[in-house]
């Protein structure tokens, strides 16, 4: 795509969103600026930018552990220090009387705040939440410092952070913010349950992959063995940015023709265009060169599509090869897995 293009065209909805990620009103447009100048060769080449600069501009405002804090960082840590002078300080309940010894921080993809707190306190972990202002449910864990996998000291604080609701006013698409995080924690802690339909249909890298129960959990057979333990693997691996685990970006409109290679399904029943969940795991930095075209380019990617009452009709999952993932789950049959099990 042509960039000049492109900024014509997707430059205000980018201000906004770097925006509802913290950034001052004022700065929002040099930041935008900024990451687009970065990501000028990726763009030209790229058949959906937004694949490329939305990822680009939330770790651009979150900050790259390799690069130290960005304008925009210090920016947003600024404006959250004025909007929330008081931070919530937690650690084990006295009664508890846990002893404090060194710690490994835990994964805290798919936890609410809370779930957070309480998970890092039977670790023994004192935490403290510093909430970011965001169009996304509150409460949301975005990440930790130090991440998970890190040592924590007995004496040491572990920074939650996690989404607030915003002063501003949030698009429209909203709604299905609210459905998207509820459906990546439905997979990977079980504390949310979306509204699914009674049958969902299921897309693995574009290729239909069968039917899950929308009323049962997300181990029973069909979501765990299609969806969720992929989805969990590459999710709760350590990532090398400064919140340790992967940057969830949410759109919603029509997907590009192709995702990481794949053709992207167009499933019939279906009530307009999905909700796409982006999880970037990548540690690569902004600007930075595809070594072989898929490992900076192409991210989890998972398609919702809901049908005319609102429910998840739809799931369509792509992986980006060469992760590292070992065999696919969803490529075993259930007689395989009942000969795995004897």
């Amino acid at each position: 795509m042509d960039l000049q293009d492109y900024r014509a065209a997707r430059h205000r909805r980018l201000v906004e969103m770097a925006t509802e990620l913290g950034v001052p009103a004022d700065r929002a447009a040099a930041v935008v600026d900024r990451v687009i100048e970065d990501q000028r060769r990726r763009i030209v080449r790229s058949a959906d930018p937004d694949q490329v600069v939305v990822p680009a501009l939330r770790e651009e405002v979150l900050g790259g552990r390799s690069r130290g804090p960005s304008l925009a960082v210090l920016a947003l840590v600024a404006v959250v220090a004025a909007a929330f002078a008081v931070a919530i300080v937690a650690g084990p309940p006295d009664r508890e009387k846990v002893e404090r010894r060194a710690a490994t921080v835990p994964s805290l993809v798919g936890l609410t705040s809370a779930e957070a707190v309480s998970a890092l306190g039977r670790a023994g972990i004192a935490t403290r939440i510093d909430p970011v202002p965001q169009c996304d449910p509150a409460g949301q864990v975005l990440g930790s410092v130090p991440p998970s996998g890190d040592t924590v000291r007995p004496d040491e604080v572990v920074v939650v952070i996690a989404t607030a609701t915003p002063s501003w006013s949030c698009p429209a698409d909203a709604a299905g913010h609210a459905q998207a995080w509820a459906f990546l924690r439905f997979l990977v802690s079980g504390s949310a349950r979306p509204h699914l339909a009674p049958e969902v249909r299921l897309y693995v890298d574009g290729e239909a992959a069968g039917t899950a129960d929308g009323t049962q959990s997300a181990t029973s057979p069909d979501w765990r063995w299609r969806v969720r333990d992929p989805v969990v693997a590459y999710a709760v691996r350590p990532v090398a940015n400064d919140l340790g685990q992967p940057v969830v970006s949410i759109t919603r409109g029509s997907p590009p023709p192709t995702t990481c290679g794949v053709p992207t399904p167009s499933p019939s029943g279906v009530a307009g265009a999905p909700t796409r969940v982006v999880l970037t795991a990548s540690g690569a930095r902004p600007g930075d060169e595809p070594g072989d075209g898929t490992a900076l380019d192409c991210q989890l990617t998972i398609d919702l599509f809901e049908d005319d009452h609102g429910a998840i009709a739809v799931v369509s999952v792509t992986l980006p090869g060469g992760r590292g993932l070992g065999p696919p789950p969803w490529v075993r049959t259930r007689d395989d897995q009942d000969a795995l099990d004897d």
